[in-house]
């Protein structure tokens, strides 16, 4: 109510200036682990083929997949990656197959420590080591005989899409970027991403218990990413759980937990600070009634950005991934896509 205080915000700065000051420890060693082995070498789908792939990041590899449309010729390709904690194998597939049914190739990656890509310890989101991972898809892809290197973009979901717009602020090659359901602005609170004074403590204790395990050589302490109302995790939230957690297949590599650590890695992690520099068309697509990345930022970072416009769907921001939101959010990908990686453009 307009005049009653916000007696949480004492908290949430305390908050944040713990984690700023947290962040400066050095983190344990890490340790490198082989990706998994491709699982299957080549999957025919409707109007394209699924190739199993790794590209060299660091001191290991990135897997992922590759969709090749049924069409002669180099493909122009969109990289395409996840949000926090998830994987190649939830939701990412609907997306790409509608992009490669409109002539686009598209790369879809796990990010070291997830899924079948390597790195130790497993789960820990380390946003600058996602950052080079992107960097690395790029440069793979641009290397591929049956892709075009010259009509590349970017598609990123959730915190993807943040990582996707701090990349396309230094690659001035690329042809388009897309964020869908965006986190433009980590300064911008979500209204549903704080859960007590209890909670941050039990956060904070986590993370150093985590850091200690890994000095010691001991697997990582983790929490789940997603927790019901009433449980302890990063997000606790019951629409969220049951969201994220039905579109999970029974084969899939996701696991509903990271390591406690990364929290303490996101102090200066701010795609914010790409608005205004991109030079690829943009195209944010996000809903006004998504609690955990807040609308307003995104039509902030849209009104600072010359090329880039908005794109508005329904829901929260879990339900992008599921009927009858995703057809809608993949048919605006997809047309500014096809439009801007046209060879005329």
């Amino acid at each position: 109510m307009r005049g009653t205080p916000d007696t949480t915000r004492p908290t949430r700065a305390l908050l944040v200036l713990t984690l700023v000051a947290l962040a400066g420890c050095e983190e344990p060693p890490v340790d490198v682990v082989a990706p998994a082995a491709p699982a299957e070498a080549e999957v025919a789908g409707e109007g394209f083929v699924r190739r199993d792939v790794r590209f060299a990041c660091a001191e290991t590899a990135c897997a992922a997949w590759l969709y090749l449309p049924a069409r002669p010729g180099p493909a122009p390709v969109v990289v395409m990656a996840h949000g926090f904690g998830g994987t190649r194998d939830v939701a990412l597939p609907f997306f790409a197959e509608r992009f490669a049914r409109e002539g686009l190739a598209a790369l879809v990656f796990d990010y070291r420590h997830f899924g079948a890509s390597g790195g130790t310890p497993r789960q820990l989101v380390d946003p600058w080591r996602q950052l080079d991972d992107w960097r690395a898809a790029l440069a793979w892809a641009r290397a591929q005989p049956e892709l075009d290197g010259a009509r590349v973009a970017l598609w990123g979901t959730s915190l993807g899409a943040g990582h996707a717009l701090l990349v396309a602020a230094e690659d001035g090659a690329l042809r388009a970027v897309v964020g869908q359901a965006p986190q433009v602005d980590s300064s911008a609170e979500g209204e549903a991403t704080f859960y007590g004074v209890g909670w941050v403590l039990r956060l904070l204790g986590s993370a150093w218990l985590d850091l200690a395990a890994g000095w010691l050589g001991r697997p990582p302490v983790e929490i789940p990413a997603i927790a019901r109302a009433g449980e302890f995790g990063m997000l606790v939230d019951d629409a969220a759980y049951a969201a994220f957690e039905s579109q999970v297949p029974a084969e899939s590599r996701y696991r509903n937990a990271v390591a406690a650590r990364g929290i303490l890695l996101f102090d200066s992690w701010n795609p914010a600070e790409s608005q205004g520099r991109l030079r690829a068309p943009l195209l944010l697509i996000a809903s006004r009634a998504d609690r955990f990345a807040p609308f307003t930022a995104v039509e902030r970072y849209v009104a600072a950005t010359p090329g880039a416009s908005l794109a508005e769907i329904e829901g929260d921001h879990f339900d992008v991934y599921a009927a009858p939101v995703r057809e809608r959010a993949a048919e605006l990908a997809a047309g500014f896509l096809a439009r801007e990686l046209a060879p005329e453009r």
